[in-house]
């Protein structure tokens, strides 16, 4: 039993040395460089591509709608008419000299009686008049304004002719009171209890709703 031993611990040993030759070959190989030109030279790594990642759409912010000109006009009041200026020449009264100064006469002085001219279109008829006649380019661009007519009423109740006073500071607007005056109707003005040719002033107020 002994030489079988032997005959084991022989080959254990012949084959670590054979191991460890491989080994100290394979060192000294690779030490040498030899095994570098053995095995070749190592392939490049592979390119990877980076998708960069989708652009996020702009933000839009819409702007804030605002009304004509961004103001709110103050409401102006409804139109009055105003004491008319009369332009007819009165009769040269009695008693009066040639020079115009008043003479000295028996008879009594007998006032002079005067009325003027009205609107005998009422209020809401005038609004609706106004708003009829405004003029579209004027409601697009938000114009408004408080325009004054100098109108010439005759003994019938007639605007007979009419001219800016006043200016509303808008062209349109001043041009669009023509459409208005030739649809109001007027009670005319009266002196010494008939009625006679007059002058008034009529404002007119264009105001958006």
């Amino acid at each position: 039993m002994t030489a079988t031993y032997a005959a084991r611990a022989s080959r254990q040993t012949l084959m670590l040395a054979i191991i460890a030759g491989l080994h100290f070959g394979a060192f000294v190989l690779m030490a040498s460089g030899l095994g570098m030109r053995l095995i070749g030279p190592m392939p490049p790594p592979p390119i990877v591509t980076v998708i960069p990642p989708k652009p996020r759409p702009d933000t839009v912010v819409e702007p804030v709608p605002q009304g004509p000109f961004g103001f709110n006009p103050t409401p102006e009041p409804e139109p009055i008419l105003r004491i008319p200026v009369f332009e007819d020449v009165l009769p040269p009264q009695a008693g009066a000299d040639k020079q115009g100064q008043a003479g000295v006469g028996n008879g009594p002085v007998v006032p002079v009686e005067e009325r003027a001219p009205a609107l005998r279109t009422r209020d809401g008829r005038l609004a609706a008049l106004i708003n009829a006649c405004y003029p579209p380019a004027s409601r697009r661009l938000g114009e408004e304004g408080r325009a004054v007519a100098r109108v010439v009423i005759d003994s019938q109740g007639r605007a007979i002719r009419w001219a800016v006073d006043q200016t509303s500071g808008f062209p349109r607007l001043d041009a669009a009171m023509d459409c208005v005056i030739r649809r109001l109707e007027f009670i005319s003005g009266r002196r010494d209890g008939r009625a006679v040719e007059a002058t008034a002033l009529l404002p007119i107020v264009f105001a958006l709703d």
